[in-house]
């Protein structure tokens, strides 16, 4: 009888171990989101003297800057420091931090010395220009400053038909960004309006749909009205004049010299200064029409009236699709899909060498 072997006994799997965090990871993980106590290094005073008298200065620590402001001016101005200062206790030399942006370019202190430069008279309001635009809408909503708020409006209305088409878009970009009023829209759509189809379709991303084809359809519009312009500079050159030494009409002439003849097309008519005193008629009149014509009619060019069916393959094209049904010119019909299309072709080949056939044996 064979001596028994050594019992084989299973191997065990201890847990991993978990790795510790070091001091310095748990200072991150504990650190708190609110602005941090920070040495001063630089400081900007925008007291008058009225206020170190009557000690109603305020200090606000924006990174490394020291703000010294009036107390009065700053809740009066925003009513997140009317909280802010009203809540807190009344010492005159106690700072309050403030984290202003987590925006690094410009620096948060530049852009708070912004908002208080143009929000507060010290001692008179700041211009707001395109460098400090952007900041000074961003931060009249994180701060609620309305007279600012209304100041960014103004300009953005009186200063949006002067900018390029895409600053003008940048521009309603932030109002959307930073939840101003449709007043404000509205100033900035027909600027934005003027960039090409190219340009609107690559930032369509920075408006919103409704507003995009709100754009699209004011273009077409446009566009509409345009083409009754060019059809009429077009008709415009058929008026012409000619010297004659007779006029064909009332048969008057000048001694030895030319006449000046006009060419009337809209009433069909020629004559001299005297026989054709009316203007174009076609240009007097404000519901002029343009046409386009297929090989189907004539169709209006307007925003009332559809487009002839023989146009799907080119609004497919613009599309970037195919259409699942040909038109045919001939019969002026669709035609039916292609896979079904070849089966008829099929029927009507083999239709068409039955008949040779038969005239064959004949």
């Amino acid at each position: 009888m064979p001596a028994p072997g050594p019992l084989m006994r299973t191997r065990s799997h201890s847990p991993r171990k978990l790795r510790r965090e070091t001091n310095e990871e748990r200072k991150l993980k504990s650190k708190s989101k609110s602005p941090q106590k920070s040495t001063v290094i630089n400081q900007l005073d925008y007291l008058n003297s009225q206020c170190h008298l009557e000690g109603c200065q305020a200090y606000i620590v924006v990174t490394s800057t020291r703000f010294m402001l009036c107390r009065h001016q700053l809740c009066h101005a925003s009513v997140f420091f009317k909280d802010l200062l009203s809540g807190g206790s009344k010492e005159s030399n106690k700072d309050y931090y403030v984290n202003v942006s987590n925006l690094s370019d410009p620096t948060p202190s530049t852009q708070f010395r912004w908002f208080v430069e143009s929000c507060i008279p010290c001692p008179a309001l700041k211009d707001i220009s395109d460098e400090t635009l952007e900041t000074c809408m961003r931060l009249s909503q994180r701060f609620q400053a309305k007279g600012l708020e209304l100041r960014c409006m103004k300009y953005l209305i009186e200063n949006a038909h002067a900018r390029q088409p895409i600053v003008a878009l940048c521009w309603l970009n932030w109002a959307l960004k930073h939840n101003f009023d449709a007043q404000t829209h509205a100033a900035l759509l027909p600027s934005v309006s003027r960039l090409s189809l190219n340009a609107l379709q690559r930032h369509r991303h920075m408006i919103t749909e409704h507003i995009y084809s709100d754009i699209i359809t004011a273009k077409l519009r446009a566009t509409y009205d345009k083409t009754v312009q060019v059809f009429l500079a077009i008709h415009k050159i058929d008026h012409f004049t000619a010297d004659l030494d007779i006029c064909p009409r009332c048969k008057r002439t000048k001694d030895g010299m030319k006449i000046k003849v006009h060419c009337d097309p809209c009433r069909k008519q020629v004559g001299c200064d005297r026989c054709y005193q009316a203007g174009c008629e076609i240009s007097m009149r404000e519901d002029l029409q343009a046409f386009f014509k297929c090989p189907h009619g004539m169709t209006p060019i307007n925003d009332t009236t559809d487009d002839c069916h023989c146009q799907i393959p080119h609004m497919a094209q613009y599309l970037g699709n195919t259409p699942t049904m040909r038109f045919q010119e001939n019969n002026d019909e669709y035609m039916i899909p292609n896979d079904q299309l070849t089966k008829m072709e099929r029927k009507s080949r083999k239709k068409q060498q039955k008949r040779s056939e038969d005239q064959f044996q004949k």
